[in-house]
């Protein structure tokens, strides 16, 4: 084994060298004073080896979360798109940091990676065809014709229950797994799942980001919060969100700007 190696597998193998690796990446994002609320800052530390959000988000998603616990928002949170779910543990940890250990965490994951993009994700066509040259569009976000490709694949949903509970000591009566293409989960979950405080989507693609908007933002409680990761980043996740909002009368200036990625807005 290289000696580049051998650093790369004692980083996978130790939680906190691999937190420390990251902190000294991310430390320097943000203004040295963000870092002051020591819980906050606790927290992060503990999902950092569990997320791939830089810190603005990361800071961000706890202080909406605190913010719907000092509101006493009903309903429960729920993340499309959890990787290895240190973005729905910084949420629970959060959330009980507020006082509530009684928020429903909802983890929608394929936990496989993401699917093929559909013809609405123009900017990422190019290179897909160049390296799936055999593998179809997602057409009208048909489930059964998904595939991985092998990009964003995290832990796999066992080891993410594991971090919840074992590493981070959420309540397993707190969370729920939907485990499948968005496709599939997503308007299987519709009916039952409830009111949400916070819809958390971070599914890159049109396809993946319209078939939550479409089946969840009906749910989001008044004043809840919609966080959108990849407004910024991939086209066709825009397109979704800018149709969604045009088609119900949202004006483009309630959107939220975190890091020039990541939006937000409340309902």
């Amino acid at each position: 084994m290289s000696q580049g190696n051998t650093w790369k597998h004692f980083f996978k193998r130790s939680r906190v060298a691999h937190s420390t690796y990251k902190w000294a990446k991310m430390a320097r994002q943000v203004p040295l004073r963000e870092w002051a609320h020591l819980h906050r800052t606790a927290s992060i530390w503990k999902v950092l080896p569990n997320t791939m959000l830089p810190a603005k988000r990361l800071l961000s998603t706890y202080d909406l979360m605190i913010q719907i616990e000092d509101e006493r928002l009903p309903g429960a949170a729920a993340e499309c798109g959890v990787w290895s779910g240190g973005g729905i543990g910084l949420m629970a940890l959060a959330s009980r940091r507020a006082g509530n250990r009684n928020r429903r965490f909802h983890v929608f994951d394929s936990f496989e990676g993401l699917p093929q993009p559909s013809a609405d994700d123009q900017d990422v066509l190019r290179d897909f065809r160049s390296q799936h040259p055999d593998l179809p569009l997602n057409q009208l976000g048909a489930a059964s014709s998904l595939r991985s490709i092998g990009a964003c694949v995290g832990a796999n949903a066992d080891a993410v229950r594991d971090f919840l509970t074992s590493g981070l000591g959420i309540d397993p009566a707190q969370l729920v797994f939907h485990v499948g293409w968005f496709q599939e989960t997503v308007p299987a979950a519709r009916n039952s799942i409830g009111p949400l405080a916070v819809l958390r989507i971070d599914g890159d693609w049109y396809e993946s980001t319209k078939v939550c908007l479409d089946n969840f933002y009906d749910l989001v409680v008044d004043r809840g919060f919609v966080i959108i990761d990849d407004y910024g980043t991939f086209a066709g996740c825009r397109k979704a969100v800018d149709e969604m909002m045009s088609q119900r009368g949202i004006p483009a200036n309630r959107l939220v700007d975190v890091d020039g990625e990541c939006v937000y807005f409340r309902k």
